[in-house]
């Protein structure tokens, strides 16, 4: 992966968020915002294929499934923790100061607000049929469908013979139909990492066709609404599914879109490097800050808006002006303090997989053969590769 596409990955994946949150905040506002305001569904699809693709290129860093494991668990708790805590703290608050802020929402007891945070903390809030959110905080949602993907995804690198066909039977079982029908659309950014694997040296033709094929693509979903001419001809199915976009084939199509777009770009080399680097600070700043955007912005918005209508702003310019900047500025303010804990929960997860290890080997010493404690630089040394993990994102 050169420079170049790596700045353009972040690129997408700052964009991604931000589509996410001026798709939020146009409701909030009141206010039409031409076409990026309505790619809200889309965006968190650009997520998925980013995050098939860069988890598939992370294993080559992680041969080992432990490292894999502490690494994506690390990223993933290292925001979500504290979204979730966030989360609470805002909604109580703003529904404090203004409950009609939040209406038709009610406030959480306190049993409703522990279940409903411990299954988010462990990704369980949308297995089957559930959708159980933290509070205000919808966007959780996608979670639950990336960490069972990852999960997958170590089953079938990770292990091997009858062990991979079991611990996936059993993690496909628990995540259910839902999170199942999604995962194709992941699956595509795996695609685009084997793709490019078969075509190392840059194709500079192909790949602009590719690329500037993509963006006419995208042109044409929206042009002749193809999202709802595929629901008109599959009507129970659409009525059926829940996810983001609500209809399986117009999701696939877009993330095939998506997928041709990266792939394209990628065979195109360096040829457009110089323009992505007189911006690379910002993209790189957008990049760090996006994971953070996306799960802390939601909880804000309300809160802002709550704060907002106490002062005796429901709309105007300073309304409108202060849902689309402060929520930003925190979430982003809060996405670089999160940063500097991903160390902490590194060492969380450590300790506890050393811990586990111990009890292991004291009931079970044969099955612990090969399982060593953590080496002194806290990384984690795998001989027998009996550790079987879970996993996550961006």
């Amino acid at each position: 992966m050169n420079r170049s596409f790596s700045l353009y990955l972040d690129l997408l994946r700052f964009l991604a968020a931000f589509a996410v949150y001026i798709f939020h905040a146009k409701h909030f506002a009141k206010v039409k915002i031409p076409f990026v305001g309505n790619l809200g569904s889309e965006a968190v699809i650009v997520f998925f294929v980013l995050s098939g693709l860069l988890i598939a290129t992370a294993t080559r860093n992680q041969p080992k499934v432990g490292a894999f494991v502490r690494a994506r668990l690390s990223r993933l708790w290292s925001v979500t923790i504290p979204a979730l805590m966030l989360t609470l703290l805002a909604d109580i608050a703003g529904q404090y100061l203004s409950i009609v802020s939040y209406d038709p929402m009610q406030p959480y007891s306190i049993v409703k607000w522990i279940s409903s945070i411990g299954i988010n903390a462990l990704f369980l809030n949308q297995v089957w049929y559930l959708s159980v959110w933290p509070g205000t905080n919808g966007p959780f949602w996608s979670l639950s469908y990336e960490f069972w993907y990852y999960m997958f995804f170590a089953a079938f690198v990770y292990l091997r013979g009858s062990r991979r066909i079991v611990i996936l039977a059993i993690t496909m079982l628990i995540a259910g139909p839902l999170i199942l029908g999604a995962f194709p659309v992941w699956l595509l950014g795996t695609a685009v990492y084997l793709a490019l694997g078969r075509s190392p040296v840059a194709q500079y033709r192909k790949g602009w066709v590719l690329w500037l094929g993509s963006f006419a693509a995208a042109f044409a979903f929206s042009y002749f609404n193809l999202h709802s001419i595929l629901t008109g001809v599959f009507p129970g199915v659409a009525a059926e599914t829940r996810w983001a976009v609500n209809f399986w084939p117009a999701s696939y199509l877009i993330g095939a879109i998506i997928a041709t777009n990266i792939y394209g770009f990628a065979l195109m080399g360096n040829s457009v490097s110089e323009s992505l680097e007189k911006i690379s600070t910002f993209i790189r700043f957008g990049a760090n800050i996006s994971f953070g955007l996306y799960l802390f912005h939601y909880p804000l918005m309300y809160f802002t808006k709550a704060v907002l209508m106490v002062l005796g702003f429901e709309s105007g310019i300073v309304f409108i002006s202060s849902i689309f900047i402060v929520p930003f500025m925190l979430s982003a303010l809060f996405a670089i303090k999160c940063e500097k804990y991903k160390d902490s929960f590194s060492h969380i997860i450590d300790v506890v997989i050393s811990f586990v290890s111990t009890r292991r080997s004291k009931w079970s010493p044969e099955r612990a053969v090969g399982v060593e404690e953590l080496s002194k630089d806290n990384k984690i040394i795998e001989k027998g590769n009996l550790l079987q993990p879970h996993t996550p994102s961006q």
